[in-house]
């Protein structure tokens, strides 16, 4: 295991900015997701100064659409915790972390009788399954339909929609801590559990984390870590705020991502994330 997958690493000098890593929700976007006016100008303007813009969500594709659109930045974008990364502009997968057909079927049955008011649904590379209940966790519903069983989706063999990247679970009748306790318990090391933000807990494959697509695509773009600034809010940006060469989180996050970062900014509601990179920019 590398040091970006155990979300370990040394402290490391910063360098010179190559890579600007945003979270989405909670940090590039308001608590009324909103994308600001002020935070999609800074994020342009780091981009027209050369800087490789990353945004790096939990989102799939599919519930990204509307963020996508608003910030009109069709470059390298991270999604699914680090499960995809895509570059937008090109319609390109760079690279994808798939799960196990069996591993996928055998988490969803067993969850299911260890957690019997959980529903499921299934992120695949672009679509989703996902059962009843599920348009009420997620910002943006998809325009599939629903299912009352989202292992139908498996048919002659093979998954009805491509390769699995994460299986999210949710349960309205348990807070989020509860929920995330329960799932990681019940899955042990047959995968990764986390979340973001959004009342749901993500599965994903062996130790996929933020970090790990943004490690790859910076290995891919000659960049050191030491010249990666990250920005997060939650429990799933640990991994990154940790790897990064600067790391930023916000002052609505988490108390652990706080402890993760090298520095607190202000509040996401405040256009925490534009003020800091303005400031970046200008001290470049």
């Amino acid at each position: 295991m590398t040091g970006a997958e155990s979300g370990v690493w040394p402290g490391v000098e910063a360098g010179p900015i190559r890579m600007i890593a945003p979270d989405i929700d909670g940090t590039m976007l308001r608590s009324d997701g909103s994308l600001s006016a002020a935070v999609k100008d800074a994020l342009h303007r780091a981009a027209s100064a050369g800087i490789h813009v990353v945004p790096a969500t939990g989102r799939p594709v599919l519930i990204a659409e509307d963020v996508i659109d608003a910030l009109d930045l069709p470059q390298y974008w991270v999604f699914a915790n680090g499960a995809i990364t895509r570059h937008l502009g090109r319609d390109e997968l760079i690279r994808g972390f798939w799960m196990d057909v069996a591993l996928t079927r055998r988490l969803v049955r067993s969850l299911r009788r260890k957690l019997p008011g959980a529903g499921f649904a299934l992120e695949f590379e672009k679509t989703v399954a996902f059962e009843h209940g599920f348009e009420q966790v997620v910002p943006t519903v998809p325009s599939v339909p629903p299912t009352d069983d989202v292992l139908s989706a498996f048919i002659d063999g093979e998954w009805r929609g491509g390769r699995v990247q994460k299986v999210l679970v949710y349960d309205l009748s348990l807070d989020l801590d509860q929920l995330y306790r329960d799932v990681s318990i019940a899955v042990g090391d047959e995968a990764v559990a986390s979340y973001s933000g959004l009342p749901f807990i993500e599965l994903a494959a062996g130790e996929v984390t933020k970090a790990t697509a943004l490690r790859l695509l910076a290995d891919d773009l000659g960049i050191d870590r030491r010249e990666v600034a990250c920005f997060g809010d939650n429990h799933n940006d640990l991994p990154m705020l940790q790897w990064a060469g600067w790391s930023y989180a916000m002052e609505n996050g988490t108390d652990d991502a706080k402890a993760a970062a090298d520095e607190v900014i202000d509040h996401n509601d405040r256009d925490g994330l534009a003020s800091k990179i303005h400031q970046l920019l200008d001290d470049r």
